[in-house]
């Protein structure tokens, strides 16, 4: 599995000092119909720790740090790129080849 990052997300990682991606699943319980998409965001060594001792989350290692992945199966591609998406003063993970 080959991991990359594009050039904003590795230099937003570094202002934020953090080096560790999670990828959750998150559902909506509570409406007319379920919506369920993946969740990506970044993670202090501390709780990508935690994650993987008491959740049991898989960490892949990287140059850049871990990408945590939940116990139950995801569906990877060959290679997986994580990019950084702004709006306006907002920021979030985005991503390619990973699929529920």
């Amino acid at each position: 599995m080959e991991i990359t990052y594009a050039p904003e997300l590795l230099s937003y990682m570094k202002k934020r000092g953090k080096r560790n991606i999670s990828v959750e699943v998150a559902s909506s319980d509570h409406s007319d119909f379920e919506v369920t998409e993946l969740y990506l965001r970044l993670v202090t060594d501390d709780f990508a720790d935690y994650l993987m001792q008491k959740k049991r989350y898989k960490g892949v290692r990287t140059d850049q740090g871990l990408v945590l992945f939940p116990p139950y199966r995801l569906f990877t591609d060959g290679k997986i790129r994580f990019f950084l998406k702004k709006v306006w003063i907002f920021h979030s993970i985005r991503q390619e080849g990973i699929r529920l």
